[in-house]
């Protein structure tokens, strides 16, 4: 098990509290600021778990997104920014992180 620690937005849309991990772009959503943090934590993990090395690196470069029809604007368009923070994971990788 590897703990990473990576950042992350809370935005308001619609009631709804949209969470988003910056460095990897996963996103998740929730009732609550809490709720929202907690459910990106779990899609971060979950999505790590099967991600090879390769494309790890390349979310975190940007590279991984050069390619994409749609833009992290589009995806956060009408959203209101409420708090930038932190997220601490632990996820089963099947690589191994140098520090």
């Amino acid at each position: 098990m590897q703990r990473l620690t990576l950042n992350a937005a809370i935005y308001l849309q619609d009631g709804w509290y949209i969470s988003r991990c910056t460095d990897l772009g996963i996103g998740s959503q929730g009732e609550t600021i809490d709720h929202a943090r907690e459910m990106l934590i779990e899609a971060v993990e979950l999505t790590l778990e099967d991600m090879s090395q390769q494309e790890y690196e390349g979310r975190l470069s940007g590279a991984y997104f050069a390619n994409s029809h749609i833009t992290e604007e589009e995806i956060l368009e009408g959203c209101e920014l409420i708090e930038s923070c932190s997220i601490t994971v632990e996820a089963d990788l099947p690589f191994v992180l140098s520090h």
